[in-house]
């Protein structure tokens, strides 16, 4: 046998070893159950606040999530355009839009009555009756092939690129959006009237008169300037909703520091942390998953609230991108959450996360044996890494947190790519560390026995 065979062999079951005793020493401790000592934590008030510290936490979680998305959706301006901007490219968007500005243009041209007199005027200089019967029946079919001829021009330069530009530059100027919605303020750009909060599309709609001018469309240039509403938001409710956002503007910046501190007060008078911590972490994660049933609920309740008169698959395309940014930290929070209480289980000593772990050492004890036998050796890296373990894995997981602290706006995607690195580091310092020989190991060499003494 080679010395490194050895001092392998030696290693690991001095690690086994200590495992085993570990073992022992918990089940030992857990089922002596001694008396309460002074001090100790005993009670029957420890699990009864903490149960209720760790619900108002789950209550109180989603709030912070809603009062984070006020802030941002109204503090930043080019948060509030990123969000938006994609609705200039939304087909329901565009769709609603273009029969809006073309309902307004049509109706103050009066297509039909000015058709009408028109043909009513070439009527009267004396045609044949053929003639003029002809005339008035070509009287509606004109009037529609004049609106489809501005509905045309409309949808055109609704989904140009130009408009894209002028849709950024409105909402840009309107960036206090959510502040007309939620305190009822009305600004240039948007106005708040009979609970319902619109974007004004004159400045569009003088662009597309210009370019029928330009088509030889001279009747448009009759036509004075005028505003015309595209709603954004509608509900009966939005007094509701103002004092909500008051509220929610209210505790932005404290209510997350609180539910740290409720969690810390949790962690600090329970009986058991580490079961606390999965506790809270997991009824975090389950009111993410109600704040999202609860948005997609709701978008169904205010779709439906609607009159018959908007469009409803631009509302509801509307309502989806307002709420994306609730939807993005929910998705974020869960998967933290869902991995925080992983880790702690996972660390615990139960039998099933002991049989994970020791079933991970086995295999990568397996990969590192492997990696020997092939003249894969870390040395003294290996034994550094070995004897630091416990820091390194701090200092991962400490940067890994910091990482999604310092995030912008973490998303659940980023919040798995973080964690999946900082599994795939620790995995990797596991493999590559390599305990220290055992300073009294004698060197093992395979020599043929001492013959015996000779006799008498």
């Amino acid at each position: 046998m080679s010395d490194t065979e050895a001092t392998r062999e030696l290693s690991e079951v001095e690690e086994l070893r200590a495992e085993v005793a570990r073992l022992r020493e918990q089940v030992t401790t857990e089922s002596a159950a001694p008396a309460p000592q002074p001090g100790g934590r005993t009670g029957w008030w420890r699990p009864v606040l903490v149960t209720v510290l760790v619900i108002v936490i789950a209550v109180l979680a989603p709030l912070g999530v809603v009062a984070r998305w006020a802030h941002n959706e109204v503090a930043d301006t080019d948060r509030y355009v990123q969000s938006v901007a994609p609705l200039a490219s939304d087909p329901a968007v565009q769709a609603a839009i273009t029969n809006r500005i073309t309902n307004e243009i049509t109706t103050r041209l009066q297509v039909q009555a000015v058709t009408d007199q028109a043909i009513q005027a070439l009527s009267d200089r004396g045609l044949p009756p053929l003639a003029a019967s002809s005339l008035q029946a070509l009287g509606t079919p004109l009037a529609n092939a004049i609106e489809s001829f501005i509905h045309d021009a409309v949808a055109k330069f609704v989904e140009s690129d130009a408009f894209k530009t002028a849709w950024e530059e409105a909402n840009r100027e309107a960036h206090t959006q959510m502040v007309a919605v939620l305190t009822g303020k009305d600004t240039g750009v948007v106005q708040v009237d009979n609970n319902t909060v619109s974007v004004n599309l004159a400045t569009i709609i003088d662009t597309i008169k210009q370019q029928l001018s330009d088509r030889g469309f001279a009747l448009v240039d009759k036509l004075p300037s005028f505003d015309a509403q595209f709603t954004i938001f509608q509900s009966a409710d939005i007094t509701k909703a103002q004092n909500g956002f008051r509220l929610l503007s209210a505790v932005n910046t404290w209510l997350p520091i609180m539910l740290l501190v409720l969690l810390a007060v949790a962690l600090a008078i329970a009986r058991n942390r580490r079961n606390t911590l999965i506790a809270a972490m997991l009824a975090v994660a389950g009111s993410m998953l109600l704040l999202g049933v609860a948005l997609n609920g709701f978008r169904m309740v205010y779709l439906d609230a609607l009159p018959s008169d908007v469009d409803h698959a631009a509302a509801g395309a509307i309502y989806d991108t307002l709420v994306w940014f609730i939807r993005l930290n929910l998705r974020a929070i869960l998967v933290l959450t869902i991995a925080v209480a992983l880790i702690a289980w996972v660390s615990g000593p139960s039998g099933a996360a002991g049989r994970l772990r020791s079933g991970t050492t086995k295999v990568i004890g397996s990969v590192r044996e492997g990696g020997e036998r092939v003249g894969l050796d870390t040395g003294r890296f290996g034994v550094f890494l070995h004897t630091n373990k416990a820091v390194i894995r701090g200092a991962v997981l400490g940067l890994a947190l910091l990482a999604y602290v310092m995030a912008d706006h973490p998303t659940g995607a980023f919040t798995f790519t973080v964690l999946v690195i900082a599994v795939v580091i620790l995995l990797v310092v596991e493999l590559l560390s390599r305990p220290p020989a055992p300073a009294d190991a004698p060197a093992v060499e395979a020599s043929s026995p001492a013959p015996p003494p000779p006799t008498t």
